[in-house]
């Protein structure tokens, strides 16, 4: 055998063996994902976390030369959702919600001639009662309110004298707010276009055409501006703040017929307060260039952390010395599952290292709610990430600065690498900024209902209309975070602000407005 020959068979048994380790590394993680659903779905609903996870107090330091991208033994094989709260939903018919209203009917006996015994003509005595729930419903109902007030005049003709109209009462549209109301949920909520709500209302026999939905959303606008304004102030003032950029058409009234693309742009708030936690707002921008959020940071005089993707510009936001900018790494996984998609099993291994990134960070939060708030264990969870998460985000590094000039530039793998390292200062700091979130998925998740509003409406009509879709839809999402019903929040809301602003608008976020209610105060 030639030394030609036997380097080339130990080429192929390298790629062999190269083969065989991806393929393990699937198997691994298919097996632990496997458990993992098995576990959920058999914890009960006290579960609490088993003993063997609070060994990160006895476990050794990982050393920084280890490499735990594809181990089987993982110390980190924990998941969050393996110790969810809540219990299994019982299978099989469920029954009705008790809360709902009821409505008792007592069905007529049978006649009289058919409650005999068809074997001896005896007569049937009653026995027991069989109830039936089924679950109905009545159409809208919309009446008119029918207000009437003495006006008290003098001979002397000065000025009348009346009570004042009621606050719900919108006079000039004659419309009440449960109607304002309800256009606003149905459109930013529901995601029914203006056109389908005038269908809807038609066949009640109720006529607000588009146009009127569209003046009382303007009315509605302007008379929440002092609310939307003070979440603005709430996110800003949280120091951490996840930012994303959405593209939604506009209608250009320049050439009939034609839209263009502008931003809306979603910032929500993380914070320990929970007054200031998962706060979002919304501003409507004409253009997506990066240079509006930096303004807006700028003018806030804005001091943190500012998370997102790996969109250009977006990692120069604000003054450097005042905003520490953070990547996302659910960003970097997709491109990496979609290589693994493109069957380059090469990619196997650095999926491996970003899931068990995200499961070091799930397994310390299972231990911080696991532990008591003053147990002096919690302290040492300060180095968890130092001590597990830091050996990882180094071996991927280097094995991907070390493949990626293998490859050829276009592959989906190639791309993937390279928006690894394209982004290792900002996905870095993610593992090494304390408390810091190591995605951008929250406030992906704050724009989900903009989105799915979009494919329904297709377009904003108007640039106008912009800024007043960011507003409103600022307001309905954060009664979405906060489990707020948005209709009744936005009754209470117009009826609050029908004279003016309220002295504390801070009392009319969605989340203390819930807190009042819950106390049994409504104004």
């Amino acid at each position: 055998m030639t030394l030609e020959t036997a380097l080339r068979a130990l080429s192929a048994a390298e790629t062999r063996v190269h083969d065989l380790e991806a393929e393990r590394t699937q198997l691994t993680l298919r097996v632990k994902d496997l458990e993992q659903q098995l576990v959920a779905r058999t914890a009960p609903r006290d579960a609490r976390p088993d003993p063997a996870v609070l060994s990160f107090f006895q476990d050794p330091d990982l050393p920084d030369g280890a490499v735990p991208v594809v181990s089987g033994a993982a110390p980190v094989a924990v998941r969050a959702r393996a110790t969810r709260e809540t219990a299994p939903r019982p299978r099989g018919r469920q029954p009705l919600d008790p809360a709902l209203p009821r409505e008792m009917i007592r069905l007529p006996d049978p006649p009289v001639a058919t409650r005999v015994d068809v074997f001896t003509g005896a007569p049937l005595m009653p026995g027991f009662t069989e109830t039936l729930e089924v679950l109905a419903r009545k159409p809208a109902v919309y009446f008119v309110k029918h207000y009437e007030r003495t006006v008290w005049v003098s001979p002397a003709k000065t000025a009348p004298i009346a009570t004042a109209w009621p606050a719900s009462a919108l006079s000039r549209s004659r419309i009440d707010a449960s109607v304002v109301a309800h256009v606003a949920a149905a459109h930013f909520s529901e995601h029914l276009p203006y056109y389908r709500l005038e269908q809807q209302l038609a066949r009640t026999g109720v006529s607000l055409p588009r146009s009127t939905q569209v003046s009382l959303m303007a009315q509605l606008d302007a008379r929440v501006a002092p609310v939307v304004e003070c979440l603005k102030r709430h996110v800003l003032a949280s120091g951490y703040v996840h930012l994303d950029a959405t593209p939604i058409d506009v209608c250009d009234p320049t050439r009939p017929g034609a839209a263009r693309s502008a931003t809306v742009w979603a910032y929500r708030a993380r914070s320990p307060d929970p007054e200031q936690d998962g706060l979002v707002w919304f501003d409507y921008r004409a253009t997506k260039s990066p240079v509006e959020p930096s303004a807006i940071l700028r003018a806030a005089q804005y001091r943190g952390v500012v998370q997102t993707d790996g969109a250009a510009g977006l990692d120069a936001l604000g003054p450097p010395e005042q905003i520490t900018h953070l990547g996302c790494w659910a960003h970097a996984r997709r491109y990496v599952v979609e290589a693994l998609a493109a069957t380059d099993a090469r990619a196997a291994p650095y999926l491996a290292a970003i899931d068990r990134l995200f499961r070091i960070d799930a397994r310390a939060r299972v231990i911080r709610r696991a532990l008591a708030a003053d147990d002096p264990r919690r302290a040492r969870l300060a180095t968890w990430r130092e001590r597990f998460s830091l050996p990882v985000l180094r071996t991927l590094f280097t094995r991907a600065a070390t493949e990626i000039v293998t490859l050829p530039p276009k592959t989906p793998l190639a791309t993937a690498l390279g928006y690894l390292l394209g982004q290792r200062p900002s996905l870095t700091r993610c593992v090494t900024t304390p408390n810091s979130s190591l995605d951008n998925n929250p406030v992906e998740n704050a724009i989900r209902p903009l989105k799915l509003g979009a494919r329904n409406w297709l377009f904003i009509g108007h640039p106008d209309a912009g800024p007043r879709l960011a507003n409103l839809y600022t307001l309905v999402e954060n009664c979405r975070q906060t489990g707020v019903e948005p209709e009744a929040y936005l009754i209470d809301l117009v009826t609050a602000l029908a004279g003016g602003a309220p002295s504390i608008i801070a009392d009319w976020l969605p989340r203390a407005w819930k807190r009042r209610r819950a106390d049994g105060i409504t104004a």
